[in-house]
């Protein structure tokens, strides 16, 4: 569906534009939701909760532990199309920026997740919702460039377990960086 010909010109740029969308959408849901969550915990608590799942994900990630993650397996369907050139692709990045509509290819997000909800301020979770959405954009568009014959899933295949590693430090050294920032004052 990638390589149609509405994933030229503009209508990429709307789909781009929704995933941001969906993404700061679901950073904003998880900041209200997590204002009811952090309010009884001490700080070093969130902190904490945060630490155990990242230990948790980053097992998961590099094949330690083997356990799944809620998510929704249904791809978001073709029927947004209907809307036409530049609203079908709208909806389905932002359907699929908001991270609940499909599914997701690594635990990171939801480590993500709870790290906003639990000790971001708004600026923060909204900088994590379009960083999201930006990563969604970056990893489909570049997936547009490779050639239809499995270019992009034979190169995921072929270096998977370093991408997810290389991924996940990328994730946790901000993450600390964060957590350590916090802290301190």
């Amino acid at each position: 569906m990638l390589s149609s010909p509405v994933w030229r010109g503009t209508p990429t740029l709307a789909f781009c534009a929704g995933l941001v969308s969906g993404g700061a959408l679901s950073a904003l849901v998880l900041i209200v939701a997590g204002s009811l969550l952090r309010e009884p915990l001490p700080v070093a608590a969130r902190w904490a909760v945060v630490a155990a799942a990242l230990g948790a994900v980053l097992l998961r990630e590099t094949g330690v532990w083997s356990f799944r993650l809620p998510e929704n397996r249904r791809l978001v369907p073709d029927t947004v199309f209907r809307l036409g050139r530049h609203l079908g692709p709208l909806q389905f990045g932002f359907e699929m920026g908001t991270g609940a509509r499909t599914y997701l290819p690594s635990g990171l997000p939801y480590v993500a997740a709870i790290a906003v909800a639990l000790t971001a301020p708004l600026p923060a979770a909204l900088c994590a919702g379009v960083g999201f959405g930006l990563g969604r954009a970056l990893m489909t568009t570049a997936n547009l460039r490779y050639d239809g014959e499995s270019g992009w899933d034979g190169e995921w295949r072929a270096h998977g377990r370093e991408l997810r590693i290389l991924t996940g430090v990328a994730f946790v050294v901000p993450l600390v960086a964060v957590a350590v920032l916090s802290g301190s004052g």
